[in-house]
């Protein structure tokens, strides 16, 4: 969650009307000095001068605003979540500061409260997808799949060009076996993707797995390989593929991938699937004339 470049507000007084306090200027001119800082990447000292614009005019929300970004910034969430609450109170109808807020308990891994923001988020902005995404991932924290379907599809109903709610929604039916449904919604994402980009290849890659789970072992194979078209040296995709072709019984083609799977994976890969890796190439050795 990188916030300074698109999250910060820089409130120029003129806008603010004739009848500003005194207070009122001089916690503005505090709060754009703090943006200014934060821009630069200093951010404790953009802190600091956030915290007393806010000292000095309790009511500016965008003093709020601005800090739990720079305390975003910094990973600090739980004072990031202070910051928003408090711009929630000087200013409780701005639905994005609702749907950051629900972004950083997310964060906090405090389900029940993430879930209360991005439904007042909702209830004041409903064309605002990504807090229909965010909220669709809560509701699979919680084990409440119907409810992140539906909201999974409202994101893509509401900002049809975002691609990760595609992904999620895909997914997700292909995890409650619902394989049909989950082609169709990543067959849909393949028509608003970029083309040549890793989002398009990550997409290749789950309708592959999706084709794998129905058996449809030769328009699997083809999306792997889209799939490594687009990121040659994609682990999941070297992976899936060289599985499907030992299913397929292509043993020749299975060893290829899967050793390249075994020589591509990093610390970061996991140890279930290299450890399949190797068993399927030893037994593939075995079997070999």
């Amino acid at each position: 969650m990188r916030g300074h470049k698109i999250g910060l507000v820089l409130a120029g007084l003129i806008l603010m009307g004739g009848n500003c306090s005194r207070a009122r200027v001089e916690s503005m001119n505090e709060m754009n000095a703090g943006v200014e800082l934060a821009q630069l990447k200093r951010y404790s000292e953009a802190a600091e001068m956030l915290e007393k614009a806010a000292a000095l005019d309790p009511t500016n929300h965008q003093a709020y605003f601005n800090l739990a970004i720079v305390q975003i910034e910094q990973r600090n969430f739980s004072a990031a979540r202070e910051a928003l609450e408090r711009a929630v109170i000087a200013k409780p109808d701005t639905a994005g500061y609702h749907e950051k807020l629900g972004t950083v308990l997310i964060e906090l891994e405090d389900w029940k409260a993430a879930e209360a923001s991005f439904k007042e988020a909702l209830e004041l902005d409903p064309s605002l997808f990504k807090a229909h995404f965010k909220l669709g991932r809560v509701y699979e924290e919680v084990e409440d799949p119907q409810n992140a379907l539906y909201q999974y599809t409202d994101a893509i109903k509401t900002g049809p060009r975002f691609l990760p709610s595609y992904s999620a929604l895909g997914r997700l039916y292909a995890d409650l076996r619902y394989p049909d449904n989950a082609a169709q919604v990543l067959r849909e994402a393949l028509k608003v993707a970029m083309a040549g980009t890793e989002e398009e290849a990550n997409i290749h890659h789950l309708l592959g797995t999706v084709y794998q789970q129905q058996r449809k072992f030769d328009d699997a194979v083809a999306e792997f390989q889209a799939a490594l078209g687009i990121v040659p040296g994609m682990p999941d995709a070297l992976f899936a593929l060289g599985w499907t072709y030992a299913l397929q019984n292509n043993d020749e083609e299975a060893k290829r991938y899967l050793t390249k799977y075994v020589m591509m994976a990093g610390a970061e890969a996991p140890e279930n699937y290299v450890k399949a890796a190797k068993d399927r190439l030893a037994e593939l050795r075995t079997e070999s004339p």
